[in-house]
């Protein structure tokens, strides 16, 4: 728990300072979102990760709990780049994460936003540099079809592969519902076989722009 206030209190202390120092912003682009990623497994355990993710014009944060392992918390700061390419957006990105899973982060988030087609991918490794052998390289992919403004469909994948163990490969269906500042994903895995697990996302965002005086 003192992890995630932490890291709570902190992504607000960031975005607040960002927000005061109107001289070196002239007009930029602002958002934050507070939202948990709820999983139900096949034994109907559920486990809750709580998020706080934004931007501030190309710069983007986001911060984790319970998302690389159990208990743990992580910071994670990057930059858009070839923000001049439309239709398409690239974030490398640098973290750490502490608490049961010490380490640092590195990760790249790419997303293609075409007439009614979205398709975004996650790569992500995390290095545990206490046991090396609990790193652990994540990807995750979603293609998704815009049937109206505020809903979508698609089909996803998560695959996952610890430090000198074998590759996971989780395939699943997702459906996106949009209203205002609110959204609701959910995720499917595995469906058809005994393995099957269910993702519930739900996110707040708050938007705005930034001026100098």
């Amino acid at each position: 728990m003192r992890n995630i206030q932490f890291t709570f209190i902190l992504a607000f202390l960031i975005f607040n300072s960002y927000c005061q120092d109107t001289i070196r912003i002239k007009t930029k682009e602002s958002e934050i979102s507070f939202g948990t990623f709820n999983t139900v497994n096949e034994s109907n355990k559920v486990n809750i990760n709580p998020s706080i993710s934004g931007y501030l014009g190309d710069y983007y944060f986001e911060n984790r709990y319970n998302y690389e392992a159990p208990n743990c918390a992580s910071i994670n700061v990057g930059k858009r780049i070839f923000k001049n390419i439309k239709h398409l957006e690239i974030i490398p990105m640098g973290g750490l994460v502490f608490g049961s899973f010490k380490g640092i982060t590195a990760e790249l988030q790419t997303s293609l936003d075409y007439r009614k087609y979205t398709f975004s991918t996650d790569n992500q490794f995390s290095y545990e540099y206490t046991q090396p052998d609990k790193s652990i390289y994540l990807n995750w992919t979603v293609a998704r079809y815009k049937v109206t403004n505020s809903f979508r469909i698609g089909v996803t994948t998560v695959l996952s592969e610890q430090l000198n163990q074998c590759a996971k490969l989780d395939k699943g269906v997702t459906v996106l519902i949009l209203l205002k500042t609110w959204s609701a994903r959910f995720y499917a895995f595995n469906y058809d076989t005994e393995k099957r697990y269910y993702w519930l996302s739900l996110r707040y965002t708050i938007r705005g722009k930034l001026k100098r005086e």
